[in-house]
C-alpha cells in the first residue's frame, strides 16, 4: 500500500524499516475505541475493555466547564471518518462536533488498520476565550496542573502498572502518577504478566509545549484519571487550534519495545532527523558543576590564569593518547553570572549578566580566565561548547536595562509554583529566532560549535508569556533551535521536561538532553528510566560530567562527598556515560585522569565507540521496581532492531544475584539462535585458546521468552561507604553466525562490537566478513570465536583513510 513507503533521505534506514514492518505486517491484535449509543467511549482489545472513560468528554471555556456528565455539552453532529496517515496507515473513526456555549469543540477518535494504534483529536474551529483554570480557580489548588479538555480521560484500567516521566532531567516515574505541564507520556502494562504481552503507551503527537499530563483527576475531580490535554494555565485558544494524542500497543509486547515503536511513529510523523554533533561523536572535557575546575583557583605556576591551566590539561591528555574533541567551557568565570550562592539577590542560579564572548580584558582580569575566548580557543585548538541558561534581571542585552538594545525580554514570575529562586529574563517569543541568530554569532566568532541552555523546566514554567499562551513556548524554542540549525550549531538542553524532549522531534539541531542529576550531588548514574523517553524522541540522553578517578577526594564547593565519587564508582560513570550515547565529558584535575580506564571508550583519535541505542533499565526491573533496594540492571545493544550483533548488560548495587531472562533482551533474541556470553573483566583471550579459558560461555536459546540466560552475581558490598557496590559488572552477549563463527570484536573496549568500529558485519556460509574503521594508521586487535570453539585474533593496521576489511572462513 502507498502508506508503507518512507522517505529514507530524512530518516535512518533503522527507523524507516522498523516502521514499514510495523505498518505493512500489522499483527492480529486489535486495539480500538468503541462508542456506546450515548457517545461514551472505551478502549478495547480483542473483546476486553482495557480502559474506561467514565468521566466522559468535557471542555472549559468562557470560565466554566461544559461536559457530557452535566449535560451542558451538546452533541451537534456525528460523522464517520476515514483516511490515512503516513506510516500509520489507513484509519476509520468517529468525529463528534459539540456545542459549548457559543463555540464549537470537535473530538475525533481514529482506529488504525494496523490494529495497534489509536489517535485522539481535539480542535477548536473558532478558538476559545477565558480558558484559564488558574484565573477562574476552576480546579482549586490543582488548577495549574489541570487541562481545559477531557478527551481522552482514562479512568478504570486492567493495566495498572505504569512507567512515565516528569520534571527536570525527565525523571523516571515507576508506578507513580505524572501531572502538569512538567509531566509526560505514560506506559500502561500488567505487572502480573511476566511476559508483558499487553503494553500500551499514550502521549501527545503534536503541540508538545502546550500539553499537560493533567491533574490526575477528571475535570470535576470526581475520579482518578490519566487525562492529558491543553494546560489549564493557557488563557485563550486561537481559532483553528488542534491537539492530538496517540496511543500505541506494542506489536510484540514488552515495555522497551513498545516505547521504541511509539517513538518511531512520532519520529516518522515529524520527519525527525539530527545534525552531526561533535559532542556526541568525540570525547570532551568539561568545566560545569561538579567538575574539577568548575571553581578554578589559578596558581602562580600558571601566572594566576586558569586559561593557561586548561591549555596544559588538554595538552597532557592528548600526549597521553586521549585527545579531546571539544571543551565545554561553562564554569564560574567563563561568563559573568550569578553563582549558586546568589539566590538571595533574586537572581536565578547561574544566570548570565554578560556572556563570555562579550567580556573585555578589564572584565576578564577579574575572573580566573585571563585570556579572551577567541585567543583561548585558538590556543587549545579544539572547538567550544558555551553555556547560557537564561539572563539575569540586570542583563544589558534587553531594552528593559539598555535603551540602545534591539531586543525585548520576557520576565519570569517568582510567585509561580516552584519559581521562588528563579528571577531571570528570556527573549520574547516573537523575537527569538532573530535574537539567537545575533547571539550565536558572538559564540561562533570565538570558536563555539555547541550551545547549552539550562533550567529548561524553569524557562517554561516560570515565564507567564509561555505558560499562558498556546503557541509562545513553541515559537521561543524553535527560534533558538532554528537559529542554531542555520548557523550549523548543535544544542544540548539541560534540566528539561518530557514535553521539551518531544518538542525536539522537529528540531534537528537539538541533539541531546541531560537525563541525570549533576555529578556534584551524586546519583548521576540514575539514567535507566529517563533515557527511554529521549531515545523514543530520536535524541541522545546525556549523563553529567564524570571523574575517572577520585581526584584525591577534591572538595568541590557545594558538592557533598558521596560513595559514588569513590574510586570503585569511576568505572560505572565511564561505562554509563559512554552507553547513554550522549556526551562523554571528563573533568579530572590535571594529571588525575585514569587514562587506561577512559581509553576503553574511544578510538585513537578520540572517537567514541558507542552502542546503537541508549542504555536503559531492563523490562524485568521496569515492571518489578518498587524501590531501589534490589539494585540496577541496564542494557543496550549494537546492530539493528532486526539483527543485533551484541547485547550489553551493566549491573551495579545488586544486593542479591539476578536471574537474567531472555525477555530482557532488546531487540529480542530468537529461538534457535546461539550466543556467547562474557563478563568484561574475565581472563584475557589469547590466540588459539578455548572460549572457556577467557570466560566465554556458549548459550543456545531454546525459549526466547523466559529462558534463564545467566545468573548475574550480586555486587561487592564489602565497603559500601567506599563505593564498592558501584563497581559495575559489564556482560556482553555476542551473536553467533549460522556458520558457527562469531565476532567478539575489540575486547579491550566496553562496547566491543560498536558499529562505529565495525560498520558492516556479514555472516557468510562458512565464516564471517567484517569491515573495520577508525583513525588513520590505527592498530586494532580484532577477536573472533571460530566454529571449533577457539579464539582467533587478527591484528590489523588501518589504512590512511582509516579502514580495513577482514574475511574469515573455515570449510571444515
Amino acid at each position: 500500500a502507498h502508506y508503507c513507503q518512507c522517505s529514507i533521505s530524512i530518516m535512518s534506514p533503522y527507523c524507516s524499516l522498523v516502521l514499514v514492518l510495523l505498518v505493512c505486517l500489522a499483527g492480529v491484535r486489535s486495539l480500538q475505541v468503541e462508542w456506546s449509543k450515548d457517545m461514551r467511549y472505551t478502549i478495547e482489545h480483542e473483546g476486553e475493555t482495557l480502559f474506561k472513560a467514565e468521566g466522559g468528554i468535557a471542555v472549559f471555556t468562557h470560565g466554566q466547564w461544559f461536559s457530557q456528565k452535566v449535560g451542558n455539552l451538546k452533541l451537534k453532529k456525528k460523522q464517520d471518518i476515514k483516511g490515512s496517515e503516513p506510516m500509520m496507515g489507513s484509519y476509520t473513526g468517529i468525529e463528534l462536533t459539540w456545542q459549548a456555549g457559543d463555540i464549537e469543540f470537535i473530538t475525533a477518535a481514529r482506529n488504525f488498520a494496523n490494529n495497534h494504534t489509536i489517535t485522539f483529536h481535539q480542535s477548536w474551529p473558532q478558538g476559545a476565550k477565558d480558558t484559564s483554570l488558574v484565573l477562574h480557580n476552576a480546579s482549586d489548588a490543582s488548577a495549574h496542573l489541570g487541562v481545559i479538555a477531557n478527551f481522552p480521560a482514562l479512568t478504570d484500567t486492567v493495566l495498572p502498572g505504569t512507567v512515565s516521566w516528569a520534571g527536570s532531567f525527565v525523571g523516571g516515574q515507576l508506578n507513580k502518577s505524572t501531572t502538569g505541564a512538567a509531566g509526560g507520556p505514560t506506559v500502561f502494562y500488567d505487572a502480573q504478566d511476566p511476559l508483558l504481552r499487553k503494553v500500551v503507551m499514550l502521549g501527545p503527537l503534536d503541540n508538545f509545549k502546550s500539553t499537560s499530563a493533567g491533574s490526575g483527576m477528571t475535570f470535576d475531580n470526581s475520579m482518578i484519571a490519566y487525562a492529558p490535554g491543553v494546560p489549564g494555565t493557557i488563557t485563550e485558544i486561537p481559532p483553528g487550534y488542534n491537539q492530538t494524542f496517540i496511543m500505541h500497543m506494542g506489536t510484540t509486547g514488552g515495555i522497551t519495545s513498545t516505547i521504541g515503536e511509539w517513538g518511531r511513529l512520532l519520529q516518522v510523523h515529524h520527519k525527525t532527523w539530527k545534525v552531526t554533533d561533535i559532542t556526541l561523536t568525540n570525547i570532551g572535557y568539561q568545566t560545569d558543576n561538579g567538575a574539577g575546575y568548575v571553581f578554578c583557583r589559578p596558581s602562580a605556576e600558571y601566572d594566576n590564569d586558569c586559561s593557561k591551566l586548561l591549555i596544559d590539561v588538554l595538552k597532557i591528555l592528548e600526549e597521553d593518547g586521549v585527545p579531546m574533541g571539544y571543551l565545554s567551557f561553562q564554569g564560574a568565570g567563563a561568563s559573568l553570572m550569578s553563582e549558586l550562592g546568589a539566590r538571595s539577590t533574586g537572581n536565578a542560579p547561574w544566570c548570565v549578566s554578560e556572556w563570555g564572548p562579550d567580556l573585555n580584558q578589564s572584565q576578564r582580569n577579574h575572573t580566573p580566565y585571563k585570556m579572551d575566548e577567541k585567543s583561548f580557543q585558538k590556543a587549545i585548538g579544539i572547538p567550544l561548547q558555551l553555556y547560557a541558561p537564561y539572563f539575569c534581571p540586570d542583563a544589558k542585552y534587553f531594552k528593559i536595562n539598555n535603551p540602545e538594545s534591539n531586543w525585548t525580554s520576557t520576565l519570569s514570575n517568582t510567585s509561580l509554583p516552584g519559581c521562588g529562586d528563579f528571577g531571570f529574563q528570556d527573549i520574547t517569543s516573537s523575537e527569538s529566532m532573530a535574537f539567537y541568530d545575533w547571539f550565536f554569532q558572538k559564540g561562533i566568532d570565538v570558536g563555539m560549535v555547541s550551545f547549552e541552555p539550562d533550567f529548561m523546566n524553569q524557562n517554561y514554567n516560570c515565564v507567564p508569556e509561555f505558560i499562558e499562551s498556546a503557541t509562545a513556548a513553541h515559537t521561543w524554542q524553535h527560534g533558538m533551535a532554528d537559529a542554531a540549525l542555520g548557523k550549523n550549531l548543535t544544542v544540548q538542553w539541560c534540566y528539561a521536561t518530557p514535553t521539551d524532549i518531544l518538542a525536539s522531534l522537529t528540531m534537528p539541531a537539538v541533539t541531546n538532553f541531560r537525563v541525570s542529576n549533576d555529578f556534584c550531588y551524586g546519583k548521576s548514574w540514575d539514567v535507566g528510566v529517563s533515557s527511554l523517553i529521549v531515545w523514543a524522541a530520536g535524541a541522545a540522553p546525556s549523563k553529567d560530567t564524570l571523574w575517572t578517578s577520585n581526584n584525591g577526594k577534591l572538595a568541590v564547593p557545594g558538592c557533598p562527598w558521596t560513595p559514588d565519587h569513590e574510586t570503585p564508582a569511576a568505572e560505572l560513570h565511564v561505562v554509563l556515560s559512554l552507553m547513554t550515547t550522549g556526551p562523554v565529558g571528563i573533568s579530572d584535575l590535571i594529571n588525575m585522569t585514569n587514562v587506561s580506564l577512559i581509553s576503553r571508550t574511544i578510538t585513537a583519535d578520540g572517537t567514541l565507540l558507542k552502542p546503537s541505542k541508549p542504555i536503559t533499565a531492563v523490562d524485568s526491573m521496569l515492571a518489578g521496581f518498587s524501590d531501589e533496594s534490589q539494585g540496577y540492571i541496564y542494557s543496550t545493544f549494537t546492530g539493528s532492531v532486526f539483527e543485533a550483533e551484541a547485547w550489553y548488560f551493566v549491573s551495579f548495587k545488586l544486593v542479591n544475584s539476578w536471574k537474567l531472562v531472555s525477555k530482557d533482551f532488546y531487540p529480542p533474541v530468537k529461538t534457535g539462535s546461539d550466543l556467547i556470553a562474557r563478563e568484561y573483566h574475565s581472563e584475557t583471550c589469547t590466540n588459539g585458546s578455548s572460549l572457556a579459558s577467557c570466560g566465554c560461555t556458549q548459550i543456545h536459546v531454546s525459549d526466547a521468552s523466559m529462558q534463564t540466560m545467566m545468573q548475574i552475581p550480586k555486587s561487592d558490598v564489602s565497603n559500601v561507604t567506599g563505593g564498592t557496590d558501584y563497581a559495575p559488572a559489564v556482560t556482553t552477549f555476542y551473536k553467533v553466525c549460522p556458520s558457527g563463527w562469531s565476532l567478539l570484536g575489540e575486547m579491550s573496549k566496553y562496547v566491543s562490537v560498536s558499529s562505529v568500529r565495525f560498520p558492516d558485519i556479514q555472516c557468510t556460509q562458512f565464516g564471517i566478513n567484517v569491515s573495520v574503521q577508525g583513525a588513520a594508521k590505527e592498530d586494532v586487535s580484532v577477536v573472533f570465536a571460530t566454529k571449533t570453539g577457539t579464539i582467533l585474533i587478527r591484528d590489523v593496521t588501518l589504512s590512511e583513510t582509516g579502514v580495513a576489511n577482514i574475511i574469515e572462513s573455515q570449510m571444515h
